[in-house]
């Protein structure tokens, strides 16, 4: 209980100038990859595999940088 308390006090407080920025390059960074892929999915095009390969890294670890980046305080 007492490592949730604290989590959502970090998850509350100030989150430092340069981890905004990672929250704001890595949330570019996701929504650009899920743009491209509903793109393609929208237009009924065959995804390239490389396309395929990457795509849950370039929307999974942005998202977790950005959540680790959050977790941070002043």
């Amino acid at each position: 209980m007492k490592r949730l308390k604290s989590l959502k006090e970090r998850w509350k407080a100030t989150t430092p100038f340069f981890f905004k920025r990672i929250i704001y390059v890595s949330s570019i960074f996701s929504g650009v990859a899920l743009a491209i892929h509903v793109a393609l999915v929208a237009g009924n095009a065959v995804e390239p595999q490389w396309w395929q390969d990457i795509y849950p890294y370039l929307i999974g670890i942005p998202a977790g940088m950005a959540a680790v980046a959050k977790l941070t305080k002043e």
